[in-house]
């Protein structure tokens, strides 16, 4: 029947759609729904846990004499972490250092740069959108947390991804003095590298500035790690370098 130019279905019951024919098509988009799904990346975003299987801590370096005779600085709390291998070969490894310049040090508006080598085969682990190295460049280094945990790309367990632990490192922060500034220069292949930009004055209390990388390796993990102050004075490097007796056995997967 027609109202005024509208339609109006026919109610009648011979002409409704039968109510098993409506289950039918429902289920049968449910079906496709989830084959669509499925046809999707299988890792869904889901994540394998990894720990850490072996560990080594790296000598602190000698305490090197600062531009201009007063202070010293020096590589401390440094360290090498790494994961099982995955059935490709690889597995992770975390390097991590802190650089310590004596309290009272005439660093002021000073430049700073680390730099971490990894050995032939090695590159730095990818996270979303960037790579797994901390700290990030900042114009405010000291706001800057640590993160908790750190997740890669990176394959195991039938995922893509995996997270690894870095509730360890660091507990006061990526700085102990305000007005510091990071930046990561142009990436090379086997390194991390660091600058960072030191405010005017000389600082009230020992300046530390850890930083760690996340990287991917066929090869058994090692580090060489070095950081060079540079002051009107001139410069100052401060070396130490190790590595794991051997490869980690197979991930269980």
């Amino acid at each position: 029947m027609k109202i005024r130019g509208w339609s109006i279905p026919d109610e009648r019951p011979e002409n409704r759609v039968p109510r098993g024919a409506v289950v039918v098509v429902l289920v049968g988009l449910l079906a496709c729904a989830v084959a669509a799904a499925a046809s999707t990346d299988k890792s869904g975003g889901a994540a394998a846990q990894l720990e850490w299987v072996q560990k080594t801590p790296l000598p602190d370096s000698a305490s090197v004499p600062l531009p201009g005779g007063q202070g010293t600085m020096r590589l401390v709390e440094a360290g090498i972490r790494d994961t099982g291998t995955n059935v490709s070969g690889y597995s992770l490894y975390r390097t991590a250092a802190t650089l310590n310049v004596s309290a009272g040090a005439p660093v002021g508006s000073g430049r700073i740069r680390c730099t971490v080598k990894a050995p032939h085969g090695s590159e730095v682990a990818q996270t979303s959108g960037s790579r797994a190295s901390y700290p990030r460049s900042s114009e405010k280094l000291i706001e800057q947390e640590v993160p908790e945990v750190v997740l890669v790309e990176f394959a195991s367990h039938g995922a893509s991804l995996a997270v690894v632990e870095f509730e360890d490192l660091f507990p006061n922060g990526f700085a102990s003095e305000r007005g510091i500034k990071v930046e990561w220069p142009a990436y090379r292949v086997g390194e991390e590298r660091w600058d960072w930009f030191l405010p005017p004055g000389k600082p009230g209390e020992d300046l530390e500035l850890p930083f760690a990388s996340v990287w991917r390796t066929t090869a058994i993990p090692s580090a060489k790690i070095a950081c060079t102050l540079t002051t009107s004075a001139g410069t100052a490097t401060a070396r130490i370098q190790g590595a794991l007796q051997h490869r980690s056995e197979p991930i269980a997967e």
